[in-house]
This record gives structure tokens, C-alpha cells and sequence, in this order.
């Protein structure tokens, strides 16, 4: 292998380092030695209080030691409290989170232990969650044990915990109050109707009476596809070429006198230096036209008519849609 080919590896790679750390996001600073000492006092302190029967203590020291350090083991004493307290979807929330932390090389067996117990205790809870659905409509404010839910998760089934659970909706001068007590596993759906709210849209497809328009069904843009597979061509095209001109430049800046008189033997370099840049220049260019054209299919998709005689509406079968994002539909 090549000098030349070995620069070239070492720069794809780094396009490949650049990406994930784009998609995945920048590590969390690591907490300092006084914070270290401070995490494990909490975490003592929080184990006394929950061998005491003190849950909620113990539930305040745990929560601000995992808020320092976020690794498996505080993770996992703060999950068990929460599990004991009854709030399992706080609970199975924090033990995948410790489950899925992050491996590092050399780390304690604890992390380890802690890490497997985590996952196991989160299987554990998930089918005693319980399930509740609140069937009013959209336009209303909704508000479920005191906290506001949003538009998106109204008619949609939420976890929650066993337990009672307060709901109430508003719309205009209307309220609605409801109570309801949901054990471990079991399904609920809590109906309420405000004045003034518009009717449910009909389930069978039907047009309204009176209308002469059938009844459409959207389907996703072709553009879609096309203009996100161009964009993320673009995108990586653009990222490696653009590394690739830069590391070219640093090696040829390096080999010049005074930046500016370089030996013949360069300029091979520099012309492949200055054609890799506008590669990456027409890379980035193309992936911001593939995202207009993505942007425009989502928000314009493809309609097509309904069957409109009842017979044909009997007999359809659920619809599954492929999108860029996974299969969308009924679930």
C-alpha cells in the first residue's frame, strides 16, 4: 500500500468518525474527583435510608447521584426505589437506560453486574404495565395526574402506572373530570365528550352525506425516497471528499517554503487537493436539494380515491405505508 493510499484510509476513516459523532451526539463531560466523592456519598446515604424503609429519601439521594455520574450502578439503585415506590414506567425507563449505557474498555465488574440486572428487572416490568387510551378530541387540552399531555398522544395508547389516575380535558367552557383505577397488565380506555367538539372522524372511510366527494387516502410522495437517498449521497460524498481535500492541504502546506513555493513534486497533490474540494462542495450542494425534495414530498403526498361503494369497503384490508423512516400504520 501507497503513502498516497494510506492518507486516503486514514482520511475515510475519519469521515466515518466525523458521521457517527454527528448522528450520536458528544459524550458527557466526566464528572470531576469532588463530584466522584460526592456521588458516592449519596449513593451510601440513599442505600441506609432504603434498607430504613425511608423510600423517599433514598429516592432523592439516588436521583441526584445518577444526575452526576449516569453509569450503570447508580442507575440501577435508582431504578429498584422507583420500582418500590410503584412508578414502573419511571423505573423500566431508568433500567434500560443503565442497561444500554455504554460499554468502556476496562470497566469495574460492577458496571457489568449492573448492567445485565438492569436489563433483567426491565423485562421483568413490562408486562405489568398498564395500558390507558383517552378517547376525546384533539382540540381539547388534556391533562393526565396533573401533567399536560400532548395533541399527538390523545387517542393513542400511554403506559402507565398501576393505580388510580386522575384525568381531565378542556375544551373552551367545557371540563370533564374522571378517575380511574387501572391494575398491573390491564388495558383501559376512558371516554369523554366536551361540548363543542367536533364528531370523531367515521372509521369506515365513508364520504358525509350529502357529499359527492369520496373519500381519499394519502399515500407517501415517491419524492420522498428520491430526494432523501440524494441527500444522504450528497452528504457523504461532501463530508469524505471535503477530508480528504483538507488532510491533502495540510500534507502539501507541510512540504512548501513559506506556504507558498512548493517543489514540482506537489503539484499532482494540489491539483487532486483542489478537485476533491469541489466534489465536496457539488456533495454538499446536491444533499441540500435531495432535502428540499424530501422536505416537499413529506408535506405534499401522493392521494389516490377511495372505493366508494360499501361492498369494496368491506372488504379492504388494513393498510401498511413504507416511508423513510420505517412502515407506518395501525399498531
Amino acid at each position: 500500500m501507497s503513502a498516497s493510499d494510506v492518507r486516503t484510509f486514514r482520511l475515510v476513516a475519519s469521515a466515518l468518525a466525523l458521521g457517527w459523532i454527528l448522528t450520536t451526539g458528544s459524550a458527557a463531560a466526566e464528572p470531576t474527583p469532588p463530584e466522584r466523592e460526592a456521588a458516592r456519598t449519596l449513593l451510601l446515604s440513599g442505600r441506609e435510608k432504603r434498607k430504613n424503609g425511608q423510600l423517599m429519601g433514598a429516592l432523592e439521594d439516588f436521583e441526584r447521584a445518577h444526575a452526576i455520574m449516569r453509569v450503570p450502578t447508580t442507575g440501577l439503585d435508582l431504578g429498584k426505589t422507583q420500582q418500590e415506590l410503584g412508578l414502573l414506567v419511571e423505573a423500566r425507563t431508568t433500567f434500560l437506560e443503565a442497561a444500554r449505557h455504554p460499554v468502556k474498555a476496562n470497566e469495574s465488574r460492577a458496571f457489568k453486574r449492573a448492567r445485565k440486572e438492569a436489563k433483567q428487572l426491565a423485562d421483568e416490568i413490562a408486562p405489568k404495565l398498564a395500558t390507558l387510551t383517552i378517547s376525546v378530541s384533539t382540540a381539547a387540552r388534556v391533562k393526565l395526574d396533573d401533567a399536560d399531555i400532548s395533541s399527538s398522544s390523545i387517542n393513542v395508547p400511554l403506559k402507565v402506572n398501576p393505580g388510580k389516575h386522575e384525568i381531565v380535558a378542556t375544551l373552551a367552557d367545557d371540563e370533564k373530570r374522571e378517575t380511574i383505577d387501572v391494575k398491573e397488565g390491564e388495558t383501559k380506555t376512558v371516554e369523554l365528550t366536551l361540548a363543542g367538539a367536533p364528531p370523531p372522524p367515521p372509521g369506515t372511510g365513508k364520504p358525509p352525506p350529502g357529499s359527492d366527494e369520496p373519500a381519499r387516502e394519502t399515500s407517501t410522495s415517491s419524492l420522498v425516497w428520491i430526494g432523501g437517498g440524494v441527500a444522504a449521497a450528497g452528504l457523504a460524498v461532501g463530508a469524505v471528499t471535503g477530508l480528504m481535500a483538507f488532510g491533502i492541504h495540510g500534507d502539501v502546506a507541510a512540504r512548501c517554503e513559506g506556504g507558498t513555493r512548493c517543489p514540482t513534486d506537489t503539484h499532482a497533490d494540489i491539483d487532486r487537493g483542489e478537485t476533491l474540494g469541489t466534489v465536496s462542495t457539488v456533495g454538499f450542494v446536491v444533499a441540500g436539494v435531495g432535502a428540499a425534495v424530501l422536505v416537499y414530498g413529506l408535506l405534499n403526498p401522493q392521494a389516490s380515491a377511495a372505493k366508494p361503494d360499501a361492498a369494496s369497503a368491506s372488504a379492504s384490508r388494513p393498510r401498511w405505508i413504507a416511508g423513510p423512516f420505517g412502515v407506518a400504520g395501525t399498531f
